[in-house]
């Protein structure tokens, strides 16, 4: 009787693991630990403060689970039915705990109701006693309620939308940036497909512990929605594939896009030169007349904010304050800073003590460091997209790789990277996959942006006593020098074997394929 029991219960192992690989063995597990994950971190009160030792822990803990789904997505086959079933789950779970990574929202809402009663939000801050007719609860939680709204237009008619569907709700932007979110996830998965690279490949994006706890819980929407329209353009692109009828109508939908995710965050200006080839003059033309023409509307009735004193208020006056003034979590410009300044510190050099010069000279070179990688990835685009190097889809999936460039080089030269700003460059990751014809060399550059986007959240550490907000060595060092040293491992066969070494082999292997 009990070996017949043990043959069974051997049987019924043997059908469970068999049912379990089917379903995508080790991911499939991975999943499921992600998702126990996060389901600890609903009892908590917040995940931030004394909370965010524990947030981290299970942080931790479902950024090896997704590090472990995304090594076998070529090898485990999880079907695509459960990565966007887990990835929806995910987003569910987080909705449930205690939107705390964040204060933004309060400003979203803010600006919303200002918004929604014709009131130009750029024009006075929120403290101004001229907005004290428009008073809500929300108003006293906005963050540096001292200078005018810092998001440019594109994301205030955001805040207009949300906002009329459900006024001063914090639960509908949480939902609006999941929307989105999940939009996105969509976008990338459908461009995969169209230029034969592994579907599954989303996973890289939906599975993402960052892209899950700072869009569902800390709502960022204007970060979602400039990714969201980033990656419609990219789509567009896409699409037109063999539709020479409709292309025109698809390039100004690309241009639309583009306009558009600029003027919800200015730092998509970046990848312009990346389209210049492509666009040439009329659709470059369009594009400035676009996003110009938004911002004179709104600069009208508050001005820029470009000149004058530093009080937060135009179009551009919070964020002229962020440039001169905002520090945190930065990497190669904190160092840079240090050394200039002479003065050793965790965080930001203080002003008050070195003056102005050392911190204008570094925000200078890695201003300009930034823009020179720009150009360059303009330069490195203007070349691959030449019709004589490959097909058109093989074209603009180098700009969409390219476009890894400016964005990984602002997040490592920029003064300012809180966790939120790394979600920019993980829906381009899946893209770094190859083709069914491509050597897989181009994958190396997956890694260092994947670390980076896990080891962010390091960051709230900053936070884990509201009343002594300090910044540590250790936590920058953790978070960066492992991305250097990836970058270089990735970029080894580049430097070995020249710069265009595997964009040319994929071309090389798509002609021979079309022989």
């Amino acid at each position: 009787m009990s070996i017949r029991n043990g043959l069974i219960f051997k049987l019924e192992e043997m059908t469970l693991f068999r049912k379990i690989k089917s379903w995508g063995g080790i991911s499939f597990i991975s999943g499921i630990v992600l998702a126990g994950s996060l389901l600890f971190l609903i009892p908590l009160p917040g995940l931030r403060g004394p909370q965010v030792t524990a947030f981290l822990l299970f942080y931790l803990i479902a950024a090896v689970a997704y590090i472990l789904a995304v090594i076998r997505i070529d090898k485990d086959q999880l079907p695509l039915f459960l990565i966007w079933g887990f990835a929806i789950t995910f987003r569910i779970l987080f909705l449930f705990t205690e939107q705390s990574l964040s204060d933004d929202v309060y400003r979203f809402i803010w600006d919303g109701v200002l918004f929604r009663q014709g009131v130009n939000p750029y024009a006075n801050a929120v403290n101004s006693p001229q907005l004290d007719a428009y008073e809500i609860p929300l108003r006293a939680l906005v963050n540096h309620d001292w200078m005018a709204s810092p998001y440019l237009p594109a994301a205030q008619f955001l805040f207009l939308l949300v906002s009329g569907i459900s006024p001063e709700s914090v639960i509908s932007f949480q939902i609006s940036a999941v929307i989105l979110d999940l939009g996105i996830g969509w976008l990338v998965f459908d461009s995969l497909r169209r230029l034969s690279i592994a579907p599954a490949g989303v996973l890289i994006y939906l599975w993402n512990p960052l892209i899950i706890s700072e869009f569902a819980n800390g709502t960022h929407v204007v970060d979602a929605w400039m990714i969201f329209l980033l990656t419609l353009a990219f789509w567009l692109m896409i699409l037109s594939a063999g539709k020479v009828k409709r292309k025109g109508l698809i390039n100004f939908g690309v241009v639309l896009a583009m306009a558009g995710a600029t003027i919800t965050k200015g730092l998509v200006a970046l990848l312009i030169p990346l389209f210049l080839r492509r666009w040439r003059w009329k659709w470059l033309f369009l594009y400035l007349g676009l996003t110009l023409g938004v911002l004179v509307i709104f600069a009208r009735g508050a001005g820029w904010g470009i000149f004058g004193p530093l009080n937060g208020v135009g179009v551009f006056g919070a964020l002229r304050i962020y440039l001169s003034q905002w520090n945190f979590n930065s990497s190669l410009y904190h160092w840079l800073e240090v050394v200039i300044s002479g003065y050793n510190t965790p965080g930001a050099v203080p002003v008050e003590i070195v003056g102005r010069t050392p911190i204008l000279v570094a925000r200078s070179i890695t201003s300009v460091g930034i823009m020179l990688i720009s150009l360059l990835a303009g330069w490195w685009a203007w070349r691959l997209d030449d019709p004589q190097r490959g097909s058109y889809l093989t074209r603009t999936l180098n700009l969409v790789r390219l476009s890894v460039m400016p964005i990984g080089a602002y997040l490592l030269l920029t003064h300012t990277v809180h966790p939120w700003y790394v979600t920019f460059v993980v829906p381009l990751l899946p893209f770094l996959l190859p083709r069914e014809d491509e050597d897989s060399q181009v994958s190396r550059f997956i890694w260092p942006w994947i670390y980076l986007s896990l080891a962010v959240s390091l960051s709230y550490l900053t936070y884990l006593d509201p009343d002594n907000l300090q910044e540590y060595d250790l936590v920058r060092l953790v978070e960066y020098l492992p991305v250097f040293g990836l970058l270089i491992w990735a970029g080894w066969p580049w430097f070995a074997q020249g710069f265009t070494f595997i964009f040319e082999r994929g071309i090389r292997g798509e002609r021979m394929k079309r022989r």
